[in-house]
């Protein structure tokens, strides 16, 4: 076997190695990821936000928040209403390229029902008639 020969052999054996390595670094292992249990949601002010896409390393995509009252961290179901709404926000402030403290500031619900509102709005409506027909 002459030098030429042996050079052509380990160079394709290097190939071989490179391109193994290469695909079985992009396959899913099992029991890797960083939330083997997840929550729905949480209560209470969000503090900071990690969202960690799908990768070889966990078939998931991971929600980790750390509660402002007791610096614990709780991971979220990605698929829970929660979890996709941080998601969405996540995706959407990364797009933008601001500050994702932005998607810790969550909304709060409205008190009481359609009804309750429907009936204050008339009230308001009512007060403003009155009023005029006084005049």
């Amino acid at each position: 076997m002459n030098l030429q020969s042996a050079c052509q052999l380990a160079f394709l054996s290097l190939c071989c190695v490179l391109i193994t390595v290469k695909e079985s670094g992009s396959t899913f292992v099992p029991g890797r990821c960083l939330c083997p249990q997840t929550e729905p949601g949480v209560r209470g002010q969000l503090k900071e936000l990690k969202v960690f896409p799908k990768s070889p390393i966990c078939d998931k995509i991971t929600v980790i928040v750390t509660l402002r009252s007791n610096n614990m961290t709780v991971c979220l179901n990605p698929e829970a209403r929660m979890g996709k709404q941080l998601i969405r926000c996540w995706n959407r402030v990364n797009e933008s390229g601001h500050d994702t403290k932005l998607c810790l500031k969550r909304m709060r619900r409205a008190r009481g029902s359609r009804r309750q509102r429907a009936r204050q709005r008339s009230r308001g409506l009512r007060g403003r008639a009155s009023s005029s027909n006084s005049q």
